[in-house]
């Protein structure tokens, strides 16, 4: 999915033992920076969790996070965020698999590592659909990547 050589150029920000954590935490900040571009996605979810700590609070980071947490700050269907979310996640070459519950919702993207042996990794995108509150106000990070595979940046929302 991504070329070997722009795995490896990550490597000076993701300082983790394995290529497969480098190429998954690359692909991690893509998912951030094109969910949190969308205007109306932007509006409906909040990223939270221990990825959240890791990507905008926590340098150098103390733990490898590999799925993203958010939470839907909006009471209302869930359906146009996942719908959302399936036209702005376009990089990835298997269809998604979406396991729907009342409270919560899991996507999943499965790709192929570039590494031998080859790796099958998963993105793993869980949305709180039932808390529309937060004790403390939501906050607006700036996150920004610089990479020759991808490179851009978005007003994360979070607590």
């Amino acid at each position: 999915m991504i070329p070997k050589r722009y795995i490896q150029e990550w490597s000076r920000n993701a300082p983790w033992r394995t290529p497969e954590y480098i190429e998954q935490d690359l692909i991690i900040c893509r998912t951030l920076i094109a969910l949190f571009s969308d205007a109306f996605l932007s509006e409906h979810i909040a990223f939270r969790g221990g990825t959240a700590l890791h990507k905008l609070y926590l340098d150098p980071a103390p733990r490898f996070s590999e799925d993203i947490d958010l939470v839907q700050i909006k009471a209302g269907s869930i359906k146009p965020i996942l719908a959302r979310i399936d036209k702005v996640i376009d990089f990835f070459e298997d269809k998604r698999v979406v396991k729907v519950k009342a409270n919560n919702n899991t996507i999943v993207y499965r790709f192929n590592s570039e590494f031998n042996p080859q790796t099958r990794l998963k993105l793993k995108i869980e949305i709180n659909c039932r808390e529309h509150f937060s004790v403390y106000s939501l906050q607006t990070i700036s996150f920004e990547i610089v990479n020759s595979w991808f490179g851009g940046g978005a007003s994360i929302k979070t607590y």
